[in-house]
C-alpha cells in the first residue's frame, strides 16, 4: 500500500467511525427516554427501588428522582 491509500482508508474508516458514533448517540439518547419512565414495580405493589438519597431502580439500574420535599418553612 502506498502512503497515498493508506490515507485515503485512514479517511474512510474515520468516516464511518462518525456514522458509528452518531447511530450509538441516538440509541443511547432512546435508551434514556424509554426508561426515563421507569415504573417499576414489585409484586407486593412496592417501588422497586433502592437507596437512601440517591434511589436505584433494582430492575433497570437507573437512577430515580426523587419528589422534592420542603423539610422547614
Amino acid at each position: 500500500m502506498t502512503q497515498a491509500e493508506i490515507l485515503a482508508r485512514r479517511d474512510e474508516l474515520r468516516a464511518d467511525i462518525e456514522k458509528h458514533e452518531a447511530a450509538l448517540a441516538a440509541l443511547r439518547a432512546e435508551e434514556a427516554r424509554l426508561l426515563d419512565g421507569c415504573q417499576h414495580t414489585y409484586a407486593d405493589g412496592r417501588r422497586a427501588a433502592a437507596g437512601g438519597r440517591i434511589a436505584v431502580c433494582c430492575v433497570c439500574g437507573r437512577v430515580l428522582k426523587h419528589r422534592e420535599e420542603k423539610l422547614w418553612g
